[in-house]
């Protein structure tokens, strides 16, 4: 066990980060105005409302529909064809 550098919470020797305050050795144990996450600016038009490829996942689950539909009806075939 050693202590945080960042929030002074024990953290195990394995561990990859502080339960804490997430600290961890990439970041350097450092705080969070010294990794200064809060300022990174998002363009307009990126995620959220504006997410690019929700029509994309939109036909997947279409896709995925039609395609297990079709699976059904050959099944169905298949049997109706081997009861003839």
């Amino acid at each position: 066990m050693f202590e945080c550098p960042n929030c002074g919470a024990e953290v195990d020797a394995t561990a990859r980060a502080c339960r804490e305050c997430g600290s961890d050795a990439n970041t350097g144990w450092k705080d969070a105005e010294e990794i200064d996450y809060q300022s990174v600016e998002i363009p307009d038009g990126y995620g959220g409302e504006h997410d690019a490829n929700a029509p994309r996942a939109a036909w997947r689950r279409w896709g995925a529909g039609i395609v297990l539909v079709l699976c059904a009806l050959l099944l169905l075939l298949a049997t109706l064809l081997r009861w003839v």
